[in-house]
């Protein structure tokens, strides 16, 4: 294939002066370096939304990377696949996601007003996250409500926790309903056999910046299946995409997408770091602990710190030691690698963390789950939610009254409340800041 990097520097090379957008006209004096690929659609470059020549030959390379049907590019990262596939999905019939589900998912809902149905994940009172979805779960709502057309899953999670895709898949083409995976934490799935298989459904969406090598804000949608019309996934990513697509970050999924067909060792190195990183934690940590599940992401590497230390102290100390990790949370932090992460990187935040550990006393315990416990209740629409009328009410005064916003911590932006929903006691506690917006009346 040919790399639109490798283009961009032949057109800055040829001297061109640049009567076009952006303004910056490529001004050593005013862009830094790597901006002398920022261009418009100009001639020879290719249309995002109307791909014929070498973004139609990126999106044909993507999807044979994945053994797809189809592919989209985003550069406004997976949110905007999750708003298109949604809103091509649910145009007849009613939604059934997981209750882990991004914010991004619960905004396609309010704009597309689908009616919908939630559902838990699994959970383990060992550990303070949400565990996989049950695919017997999905198969019981499916066969007692022959609406449900569509369904939404997150797999892997944020804590790398992988659901059973393929026999949720089979379930859903059974009543031949609509499977959405929501893979943004699993760009690297299947590239490796040391990683869990990258998911098969009707569409699977990954934000390729999280864990592969492109820039942050690009993402891809994958169909495997007619059972969405293409046609209507395109019309709604034109929507989503901005209609200026930054050539910068679509080099950046250029130079992957590249990477990934001529190197087929490329994450190597990567997997072979992540494996002598996770033994010696394994082994060495004394009283905080790696989570090990046995069939979930190893790239995640989830430290459990409940009865021990608060997590948010333990971030703190390895930042003192010139380690950021991705979240930190009362029970646990998340260290997230890449294939940018090799055997030094890795070792870097093993010795930090196993000297903090040898500091500490105690032994892991469960510290609950962090996630509300309560029924999911509705009380109005979403979009009649965020519309109404709304009063700010200290926390205290809350419990029962209706929620006129959405509430989540962010990261991972997975919603206490959304707008029309009852507010519970469980919420409460789990909600950030000291009020909340309330329906009126």
């Amino acid at each position: 294939m040919n790399r639109l990097e490798d283009r961009l520097n032949e057109y800055k090379d040829a001297g061109v002066t640049p009567m076009h957008m952006p303004g910056h006209k490529r001004n050593p004096g005013l862009v830094p370096s790597y901006f002398t690929g920022d261009i418009t659609e100009i001639d020879g470059f290719d249309n995002l939304h109307a791909p014929e020549g070498i973004l139609k030959e990126l999106t044909e390379s993507a999807a044979s990377v994945w053994k797809a049907k189809n592919a989209f590019l985003s550069v406004n990262g997976a949110t905007a696949p999750i708003l298109a596939s949604i809103m091509a999905a649910s145009k007849e019939g009613k939604v059934l996601l997981a209750s882990n589900c991004h914010i991004s998912v619960w905004h396609a809902l309010e704009l597309s007003g689908a009616p919908f149905e939630v559902i838990d994940p699994v959970s383990d009172p060992k550990y303070p996250f949400l565990m996989s979805i049950d695919p017997s779960q999905i198969d019981g709502k499916l066969r007692s409500d022959p609406d449900i057309r569509t369904v939404i899953i997150t797999s892997p999670t944020y804590e790398g926790v992988v659901s059973d895709v393929k026999e949720i898949f089979r379930i859903t083409g059974k009543y031949n309903a609509v499977l959405i995976v929501d893979e943004s934490h699993g760009s690297h799935l299947g590239l490796n056999e040391y990683f869990p298989e990258s998911s098969v459904a009707d569409i699977v969406i990954k934000s390729i910046h999280k864990t592969l090598h492109a820039p942050t804000q690009t993402a891809i949608l994958l169909t495997y299946t007619d059972a969405v019309r293409s046609d209507l996934i395109k019309h709604y990513m034109d929507i989503f995409v901005s209609t200026s697509p930054s050539y910068l970050l679509m080099s950046g999924i250029s130079r992957v997408i590249y990477d990934l067909k001529s190197k087929p060792k490329i994450t190597d190195t990567w997997c072979d770091a992540l494996k002598k990183v996770r033994k010696r934690l394994s082994d060495e940590l004394l009283h905080v602990k790696l989570f090990e599940g046995e069939h979930d992401d190893p790239s995640k590497l989830v430290i459990l710190t409940g009865g021990v230390t608060d997590g948010r102290e333990l971030a703190q100390r390895l930042r003192e030691n010139r380690i950021e990790v991705e979240a930190a949370y009362s029970t646990h932090i998340i260290a997230m690698t890449g294939i940018g992460d090799d055997e030094d990187s890795l070792k870097a935040f093993a010795e930090a963390l196993i000297r903090i550990d040898s500091t500490l006393e105690g032994s892991v315990t469960s510290g609950g789950i962090v996630m509300p416990v309560s029924p999911f209740t509705m009380c109005m629409s979403i979009k009649d939610a965020s519309q109404s009328e709304y009063d700010i009410r200290n926390k205290d005064e809350c419990e029962g009254l209706i929620s006129a916003s959405y509430v989540f911590n962010y990261p991972p932006g997975i919603p206490v409340l959304i707008p029309g929903q009852k507010i519970t006691k469980d919420r409460l506690k789990l909600a950030p800041g000291t009020s909340l917006r309330v329906v009126s009346g």
